[in-house]
């Protein structure tokens, strides 16, 4: 069944490399070509991600609506919108998912990574050697383009075939706009967004090849960035309050209660 096309409007970019236009269809159309839920989601505001295949190539829907009326009137739609703007302006460039639809306010469909994660520990097995060049000149690349991911996390970084690195989620990117109304203010959160980027690409370089590190991401890796700081601070000084060896510490020693200990009852012997 081929969806039903409401609008097709080709939106050249600086990465277009095909006339592929990105194509706004009719939700219902694609809900029927969803398959298998590949990741449901794990809190109010997240999207589930289906499995579908669309125009004979496979690909993935993300699809925000099972969420609540009001989160998704509040926040879905401001996500989703987000992520189709920072997709469209990245259309053909290699190592970020292609558009390929975008299904209502609600859900988009993009191409299908054939990848892997890369692995939080050693042991779940160590990407390639050069993943790691290829992956800084890409994130570099994003950076020239005036877009910064924001969220670098090992979920959103995907080892596909022949090394290539792929990014993912850029619901949380932050985009420049020189020229408009408030430049000042998305410039002020792209940098920030960037050397969040720098940051977090050397932590995940440093677990893998910490040998590897050069000196620009050695001070990377320096410069903490600081909603981390805030996150640290809330944990060694907030968080502890709710436990109560915390407190403990607080009452001296002789003020302490002492547990009393029962006394063994005394083994009860049948008569025969």
């Amino acid at each position: 069944m081929r969806p039903r096309l409401l609008v097709s409007t080709p939106r050249p970019r600086r990465f277009v490399t095909s006339h592929e236009s990105i194509s706004e269809v009719d939700y219902e159309s694609v809900r029927t070509l969803r398959g298998t839920c590949l990741q449901a989601s794990k809190s109010v505001a997240q999207a589930d991600i289906y499995e579908l295949e669309w125009e004979g190539r496979p690909a993935v829907m993300k699809d925000f609506s099972g969420r609540p009326w009001l989160v998704r009137v509040l926040v879905a739609r401001w996500i989703a919108a987000r992520e189709v703007r920072m997709l469209r302006r990245l259309v053909g460039m290699e190592g970020v998912p292609r558009l390929l639809a975008v299904a209502g306010p609600e859900a988009l469909v993009m191409e299908r990574i054939d990848g892997t994660r890369v692995p939080r520990r050693r042991r779940g097995g160590r990407p390639p050697v050069e993943f790691w060049d290829r992956a800084r000149r890409l994130i570099e690349q994003l950076h020239e383009q005036g877009i910064a991911h924001g969220d670098l996390r090992f979920k959103n970084v995907l080892i596909g075939p022949g090394g290539q690195p792929y990014l993912i989620d850029f619901a949380t990117a932050m985009r420049r706009r020189p020229g408009r109304a408030g430049a000042w203010l998305a410039d002020f959160f792209f940098q920030r967004c960037r050397r969040v980027d720098q940051f977090n690409f050397a932590r995940m370089k440093a677990k893998f090849e910490p040998e590897g590190l050069d000196e620009d991401e050695r001070r990377w890796l320096g410069e903490t960035p600081l909603y981390l700081k805030i996150g640290r601070f809330l944990k060694k000084r907030v968080y502890r309050l709710k436990k109560p060896s915390f407190w403990r510490k607080l009452v001296p020693k002789s003020r302490r209660r002492r547990r009393r200990t029962k006394p063994d009852k005394p083994a009860r012997h049948h008569r025969n």
